[in-house]
């Protein structure tokens, strides 16, 4: 009776090429090579540029974000520390493992936002999908009295649409562009010459090395595509992360002042390579719901 069952499995090895184990050991690598690949980047954003990445289902991200005055100024403002910060609190919540949604408050107009980010495609680790690709909107409305003007509360909206094209080349190495849009109802003309500006397109990129299993260096560049309004520059930043395991820190140097690319595209006064930029940094959490 044993050498039957011998011979069967002998011949069952023949006609399979592979044993019933190593059949099964297959099967789970090809489910496994078939999954989305993983921290492509650890947070919902560099430091201003929004990442392709989405909050898991029933998942809440809290941001607090800060950036400071310029450090040009040097120690008469304490390089830029005595000037005050910029700051957007945020709450960002998955809907489900593709749709997230998010409100945030800045405290520079009183600007609050509201976003919706949806993943078209997830990066496998098959390489049968090689890109990570995300639709963002973001809807804002300036808040601030305006003392100059009665402002409608159409004339107080802005807008923005991205697309983010994201992929992670290498364990260490992730890389995005986003081609994006903005709009906004209402641009005030500081000036008789000034030529005047409401929609603005840009094309952003992002990068992020890891140096360890906590910490990493990332960039983000938004350069502007056709015209906008005089006296703005191109939004850079230069970030240094730290995953805490809990929390994912954020210490960088930027050139724009705002969080929200409506803003950094088209608002962005200062120019980084002319060592005009201001320290800030954010914090990020993500809750289990």
């Amino acid at each position: 009776m044993n050498s039957t069952k011998i011979i069967f499995f002998c011949v069952l090895v023949l006609l399979t090429g592979s044993s019933p184990a190593l059949a099964q050991m297959e099967r789970t690598r090809v489910v496994q090579d078939n999954q989305p690949v993983d921290d492509i980047f650890l947070a919902g954003s560099i430091a201003g540029l929004s990442t392709a990445i989405s909050i898991p289902k029933n998942n809440m991200n809290t941001s607090v974000m800060h950036n400071f005055g310029l450090i040009s100024g040097g120690i008469d403002s304490f390089y830029g520390l005595d000037a005050g910060a910029a700051v957007r609190l945020g709450i960002d919540y998955g809907i489900t493992d593709r749709l997230d949604v998010g409100i945030g408050r800045s405290s520079l107009e009183d600007n609050v936002d509201l976003r919706f980010k949806y993943v078209i495609l997830h990066q496998l680790n098959s390489g049968k999908i090689p890109v990570h690709i995300s639709l963002k909107t973001d809807i804002g409305v300036s808040t601030q009295n305006e003392r100059r003007f009665d402002y409608t509360f159409s004339e107080r909206l802005n807008y923005l649409a991205s697309l983010m094209i994201a992929r992670k080349f290498t364990d260490a190495f992730s890389a995005q562009m986003s081609p994006m849009v903005a709009h906004f109802n209402t641009v005030v003309k500081e000036t008789e010459s000034d030529e005047l500006h409401h929609t603005f397109y840009g094309l952003g990129f992002a990068g992020r090395y890891k140096l360890n299993a906590r910490n990493a260096l990332a960039f983000e560049y938004l350069p502007a595509l056709g015209p906008r309004n005089d006296g703005y520059h191109d939004h850079m930043a230069i970030v240094f992360e730290i995953d805490t395991g809990g929390h994912v820190f954020q210490l960088f140097l930027m050139s724009g002042r705002w969080f929200t690319e409506q803003h950094l595209l088209s608002r962005t006064q200062t120019d980084f390579t002319d060592l005009d930029f201001r320290f800030g940094f954010n914090i990020n959490r993500v809750f289990g719901l």
